[in-house]
């Protein structure tokens, strides 16, 4: 509860006035209670003038994006890993620090080592970290603007991030005089805890309010309801001012380029997903424990987790005239908040096929397995990538799908082998074949400088082809006659494409090709606007020179064909009929051929019709990840959008600090760390002078000067409520007074 104290203070407004005295801040709790007069800047136009009665109806709206700053990006690229001996000296006065300052980040390290049996790498820890903080800047930029536009709070009534009213859970906003509270979550979901809590304060009087960042459930609408609160969604996107230059070898950046430096949600997240199950797991753990020691959490975020197989490239904008190029891809959401690991890899992917489909003639994306053909099964350019390494490995994959799915002990295999045409000894036989996988025309809006990819399927063709190496054992010619071998190829071609094509275009193992078709898409697209109008491309396009995109090391080309030969020679399964039996080979070949890239224009109003959110959407999802708003919020499977692109950053980055000896400073604290900022005059912390946060200034005071400082800002502030609470009664009942709005970023 709000503790209310009398300070013997005379001042021009009367004689002892009551204040709010706010808990000093603790080093480890840090209890941020702030007036939200001080924290939120009042919108001109309000979604609700009062605060709504228990069962208003929800209210949905979309905001302005708003901005935010994450601090802990200007050095965190620069930041070297402390040494134990410096780590043994960090004080725990540092856990007082501003949680995105470096010194906070040092102490959380030290403590994380101490409380964890495997950790993660430092270098891993930092990108945790500063994701987090990154997370808990944008969200707490949403809560603001949330609260900002909700209804009016710019009166010494309201509380912002009290600790206090909901067992140590962080309210956003609370009025303790007319018993009101808003929490605002950036995600569409809502703890256990908080919906038992708005149940209890409910009866006891209060009433209760919640912001959801995207659309809830049903059932979770439902439990709102239950609880006793009402709720609203606010959707709004935040857009960092600040973002950090990423490393010139990133996705969409090559090295070596000229281009702007490219970053964004995507690859922040994807930086923190591991390379495999081991590494993500010590990296979910690492977020797990910063999040949990992070005391202004905002509970459920904006999104589940990513499954980062699903990844693929929906949209790509190319400016001429700036040289900027911006993307977005589309995602799987997972039901938990951890994400699969592997997301570098699937990105670089991504980028390095659009690289791949750029510098070459497409007339050299082909692959072909084919036993009368050893010197035909890949490019020799295109064999060098990893868009050739995933093609034919496809290509291969592609035949399996295919015995699998005709294996007489699977439903489809039997299926087929009951509508087969037996010969004169009741074998059952077919003819050669070859099956390939080409292009549809893909679902595509174009607008101007930009595209998006709505839909990209893939189409698989199968037709009888005479092979001349033939597999081994007695062959179906020498068996069955040539009608008969027609008639059941013909069966097989109509039963088996539909399934084969079906996974094609959905199953995991064929996630990487339809990944780098996508990407072709987007390719062809830049390449066609490049020929007209040249754009950030034009010096990649048509280059030959894929030397900055190579396949992984040791993967040879051949080795995939020696497999396909193997398999030739392997039996695939065995069919028992009433005569005898007979062993199966695969005598199918084939290959995939991506030289063109037919786009399906989607006209404008089925567009805004169909995707009314999905232009906003991609363009918030440069800065964090988003939901697909277009996907019904009740649909088992969800989707996120996550960007990136032209980043506009500081002009330099400062350059990386050496680690020094460790020692001890004059004022008992260790050596100034890596990128510690050394040689400023910023004053040290310490329990007389706690560190300000500039996000949420913690309030507390003590010794003489302070203690000034604090009566002359008690007056300031007493003398700034008077006047507003004068020019709301001047307004008359209801009227409340506009703060303007500074202009959402263009």
């Amino acid at each position: 509860m709000l503790r209310i104290a009398a300070l013997g203070v005379t001042a021009a407004v009367g004689g002892a006035v009551l204040v709010p005295a706010l808990d000093p801040p603790d080093a480890f709790a840090h209890s941020h209670t702030q007036l939200c007069s001080e924290l939120v800047g009042q919108s001109e136009e309000y979604i609700y003038e009062e605060f709504p009665e228990p069962g208003a109806a929800p209210v949905e709206t979309d905001q302005a994006n708003y901005t935010y700053s994450a601090e802990l990006d200007k050095i965190l690229g620069t930041l070297k890993e402390p040494t134990l001996e410096y780590m043994d000296r960090i004080p725990d006065e540092w856990a007082a620090e501003p949680l995105d300052s470096q010194k906070r980040l040092e102490w959380s390290y030290k403590q994380y080592l101490a409380a964890t049996d495997d950790p993660a790498s430092w270098e891993g820890f930092k990108r945790v970290y500063g994701r987090e903080n990154r997370a808990f800047s944008s969200n707490l930029g949403f809560e603001r603007a949330s609260l900002s536009a909700l209804f009016p709070m710019d009166t010494a009534d309201w509380m912002c991030r009290d600790t206090n009213l909901q067992n140590g859970q962080t309210t956003s906003a609370v009025n303790q005089r007319r018993q009101q509270l808003v929490n605002v979550t950036p995600g569409n979901s809502v703890s256990q805890a908080q919906l038992n809590s708005y149940r209890d304060l409910t009866r006891s009087g209060f009433r209760a309010h919640h912001v959801f960042g995207s659309t809830p459930s049903t059932t979770t609408a439902q439990q709102v309801r239950a609880s006793g609160a009402s709720y609203s969604v606010q959707n709004t996107n935040g857009v960092q001012t600040n973002p950090t230059r990423p490393s010139p070898g990133s996705a969409f950046n090559p090295r070596g380029s000229t281009w702007q430096p490219s970053g964004g949600a995507v690859q922040s997240r994807a930086s923190v997903s591991g390379s495999n199950p081991l590494d993500n797991q010590k990296l979910q753990s690492a977020k797990s424990w910063v999040t949990t020691n992070n005391p202004r959490s905002f509970g459920p975020l904006r999104l589940g987790g990513i499954d980062w197989t699903s990844l693929e490239l929906r949209y790509v904008s190319d400016d001429p005239d700036s040289g900027e190029f911006d993307y977005a891809f589309s995602a799987d959401e997972l039901s938990g908040e951890a994400d699969s690991f592997g997301g570098e890899a699937t990105l670089d992917l991504s980028s390095d096929a659009l690289f791949t489909w750029l510098a070459l003639d497409p007339k050299q994306f082909w692959v072909n397995l084919n036993p009368d053909q050893p010197d035909k099964i890949i490019d020799e350019q295109f064999g060098r990538t990893e868009a050739g390494r995933v093609l034919l490995e496809a290509d291969f994959e592609l035949k399996s799908t295919l015995y699998a799915n005709m294996h007489p002990d699977t439903d489809s295999g039997a299926e087929f082998f009951e509508s087969l045409e037996p010969g004169p000894n009741g074998e059952l036989c077919w003819g050669s074949w070859r099956m390939w996988i080409e292009p549809l025309p893909a679902s595509a809006r174009e607008d101007g400088d930009q595209l998006y990819i709505l839909d990209s399927p893939l189409r698989v063709q199968m037709e009888p082809f005479e092979v001349d190496a033939a597999p081994p054992g007695p062959t179906c010619e020498d068996l069955v006659p040539e009608s008969t071998l027609d008639a059941n190829t013909q069966v097989l071609i109509e039963s088996m494409t539909p399934l084969i094509e079906e996974a094609v275009n959905t199953a995991p193992e064929y996630a990487d090709l339809r990944r780098v078709y996508t990407a072709r898409i987007a390719a062809e697209w830049l390449r066609q606007r490049d020929a007209v109008r040249p754009g950030a491309f034009h010096e990649v396009i048509d280059s030959g020179d894929v030397s900055q995109w190579p396949v992984r090391e040791g993967w040879d080309p051949q080795n995939v064909y020696d497999a396909f030969l193997e398999a030739r020679e392997t039996v695939q399964f065995r069919y028992e009929y009433q005569h005898g039996g007979l062993d199966y080979y695969m005598d199918v070949t084939g290959g995939i051929e991506f030289p063109k890239a037919p786009r399906d224009p989607m006209p404008e109003a089925e567009f805004e019709q169909e995707h009314p959110t999905l232009p906003k959407s991609v363009r918030s999802a440069k800065y964090e990840a988003v939901p697909d708003r277009d996907v019904d919020p009740e649909a088992d499977a969800r989707t996120a959008w996550l960007g990136g692109g032209t980043l506009d950053t500081e002009p330099s980055s400062p350059e990386p600090t050496p680690t020094p000896t460790p020692g001890p400073s004059e004022d008992g604290d260790p050596d100034d760390g890596p990128g510690d900022g050394a040689g400023t005059d910023e004053p040290e912390p310490s329990a007389n002078n706690p560190p300000a946060d500039d996000e949420l200034a913690a309030t507390g005071f003590s010794g003489l000067w302070q203690s000034l400082t604090a009566l002359a800002l008690l007056l300031a502030g007493i003398a700034l409520i008077v006047a507003r609470t004068r020019l709301r009664q001047a307004g008359g009942p209801g009227q409340h007074v506009r703060h303007p709005r500074p202009a959402p970023p263009a």
